[in-house]
């Protein structure tokens, strides 16, 4: 999905696309990687100064309620945000030098459902998150 779908989708769903909304997407849509809340709030104060976390908190909400929006838990205990632009929730691999996120489209709920139903366990949500190191990290770790 491109930055055009999403915004369509937004109203569609009946949210108005105002500047702030739309500086706070684009910030998210342009990241390489997942970011926390203080990376988000940086990358759009320069833009909008006006933007504050409030106003972000309040645009996760609108994200998640339209599952455009990824949380991914490293190992720190933080909060990292990335947006799903598939038409189905990701999983990711996660490099843990440089941080980078990659999508992976696999989803192993299916695989699961005997165990979940055996267990009769009611799954409400899940994640995958891989970590290793990407192509350009490893390259690097191999030089020293």
């Amino acid at each position: 999905m491109d930055f055009n779908k999403v915004i369509e989708l937004l109203k569609n769903s009946g949210y108005k696309l105002t500047n702030q909304r739309k500086i706070i997407i684009e910030a998210l849509y342009h990241s390489d990687k997942p970011i926390s809340m203080e990376e988000w709030l940086l990358l759009t104060k320069d833009k909008n100064p006006g933007i504050n976390l409030s106003t972000i908190y309040r645009n996760i909400d609108v994200l998640e309620d339209l599952g455009l929006l990824e949380k991914i838990r490293p190992k720190d205990g933080s909060i990292k945000y990335t947006l799903n632009l598939m038409e189905h929730h990701s999983h990711f691999l996660i490099c843990k030098r440089c941080g980078k996120a990659e999508a992976i489209e696999c989803c192993l709920s299916k695989e699961f459902k005997k165990i979940i139903e055996d267990k009769e366990f009611d799954l409400i949500e899940h994640n995958l998150e891989l970590y290793g190191y990407c192509k350009e990290c490893h390259t690097e770790l191999d030089k020293k």
